[in-house]
């Protein structure tokens, strides 16, 4: 799995029991024939925390009027990037952890443990 620093919406971002939201991600609208991958790791976690992740796209980076793409409960978490994308992407994460760092990006193949 390669991860382009551009495709990345966390690295190591410290974890607390409250939402984060991501570094907003520059796509460009449209889909692709063969859809990217969103992977999301959790180093470190608290034992028995739960991870919410929802996937938005807009057509600005301020997100004036995000849309829903995805909404995931597992971690870790891979999966293909639904259709639908506006043009720029962030993720929020509601999270229970009290310790660990969360990682997460949008890949090609995701079959690589990260």
């Amino acid at each position: 799995m390669i991860i382009d620093g551009e495709n990345q919406f966390f690295e190591n971002q410290v974890l607390s029991a409250k939402d984060i939201t991501s570094e907003v991600v520059k796509t460009g609208a449209g889909d692709a024939g063969d859809p990217l991958h969103l992977v999301l790791r959790v180093k470190g976690g608290s034992e028995g925390g739960t991870a919410k992740t929802v996937l938005q796209t807009a057509k600005d980076e301020a997100f004036t009027s995000p849309v829903v793409l995805g909404t995931y409960d597992k971690v870790p978490l891979s999966v293909s990037v639904p259709r639908g994308d506006l043009g720029y992407m962030r993720l929020v994460v509601t999270s229970t952890y009290t310790a660990g760092t969360v990682s997460a990006a949008l890949v090609v193949d995701d079959n690589i443990d990260w």
